[in-house]
This record gives C-alpha cells, structure tokens and sequence, in this order.
C-alpha cells in the first residue's frame, strides 16, 4: 500500500519535501487537533499548553476556517510572528491561499502563480523568527502536525 503525503513547502527559502502521513504519529495529529478546536474561535492558544516548546508562551492563532485555513505561530511576550502557515486541502481553494501567501512585503522564493497540487502546507518565514530562532527547531514539526490535523478532520 502507497503512503498518502501532502507537500511540505517553505515559501522563503523554496524547500519542498513530500511528508507521508506515516511519519506524524496518530497521537501527535491528535494533540494538533486540539489545538485547532481550541483556536477555532479566534482565540490565541499557548502552544506550550500542548507541547514541550522553547521559547515557551508562543501561541497559535487560526486566522480562518476555511477548507484551506491560515494560521499565524507567535512569539512570546513581544508577540511577532514567527511564522504564517496555509493549509491546502482543495485545488478551488489552494491557488488562491497560494497567491494570497505571496502577498508579503518581502521576496519569497517561490513563484505566486505556480501552485503544487493539493494536499500542501506552506510556512513562509515571519520577522519574528530572527529573534527567536530556536523555533526554528520545532516549528516545521507543528506545521506538519496541524496539516496533517486539518485533513483528517
């Protein structure tokens, strides 16, 4: 049997990686999932209630609820954001939250107007992150988690 995958995207510096849905255990997805109900009403959730994460305090925001949601990752106590994340489970939806990515106020190194196929979720890198880099070693974790999350639902 062929392991189902959605592609891992980083608009910033154009990584592309195919994550199959075997490499997310059922009990991270699970514990992603949460974290979206929780979020679900604009609320800004505390990924540290959730998991083990330095710097502690930064928060989840669901910017939508949409077949292809955005979500914003915030750093603590100053609150910029670190990273902004789309989730792409529909081709009706995945171009427009694909250009709508790109609309940053900096270059990315991904083309706005070449889309992959669907299932994707793209992280393009936020400001924040340069004060916050050991995020970094967690982040594309969680943007694969929640992906993965939002698809099953």
């Amino acid at each position: 049997m062929t392991d189902v995958y959605l592609l891992h995207v980083t608009l910033s510096t154009g990584d592309v990686r195919r994550s199959p849905r075997s490499e997310v255990s059922d009990a991270a997805v699970a514990v992603a999932a949460r974290m979206l109900v929780d979020a679900r009403y604009g609320a800004h959730v505390s990924i540290s209630d959730y998991a083990d994460v330095e710097p502690a305090g930064c928060t989840l925001w669901l910017a939508n609820t949409t077949r292809c949601p955005t979500l914003v990752i915030y750093a603590p106590d100053d609150g910029a954001a670190l990273v902004t994340v789309g989730i792409a489970t529909r081709s009706r939806c995945g171009a427009p939250l694909w250009r709508r990515l790109h609309s940053a106020a900096y270059t990315l190194a991904t083309d706005p107007d070449r889309c992959p196929a669907e299932p994707w979720c793209a992280a393009r890198l936020e400001i924040g992150l340069a004060l916050y880099p050991e995020a970094a070693h967690w982040l594309g974790d969680l943007e694969r988690c929640l992906a993965w999350a939002w698809i099953a639902r």
